[in-house]
């Protein structure tokens, strides 16, 4: 019962995450943009707290605290692709801003 219920719970966190980013998206196109410097920072300190959570679950797990393996390994999954992403993120914009400088103006 006790990993039905977790499940459930994971389920709904899960589902109410997708749900706040398409909410946005049907608010940013009655407002004004987001400056992508601001959505940049964002994601950036979104990575970090994954980083940061996935660590401290990480350390909580060793100490014998009350703290499934389940949730250490979900965290440090979501920390580890959250940082690929960023790097992935990071690797497309350098090569495209040096494909902008060596354009002939």
């Amino acid at each position: 019962m006790k990993i039905d219920d977790k499940f459930l719970q994971n389920e709904a966190i899960f589902s109410n995450k997708f749900q706040g980013l398409s909410d946005s998206k049907t608010t940013d196109k009655n407002t004004d943009s987001i400056p992508f410097g601001d959505v940049l920072k964002n994601a950036v300190n979104d990575v970090n707290n994954n980083m940061i959570a996935s660590d401290s679950a990480t350390k909580s797990f060793v100490k014998g605290d009350d703290v499934s393996i389940d949730d250490v390994m979900v965290k440090n999954q979501e920390a580890s692709l959250g940082l690929q992403f960023l790097t992935l993120t990071r690797d497309k914009l350098l090569e495209g801003y040096n494909e902008l400088s060596k354009m002939q103006l």
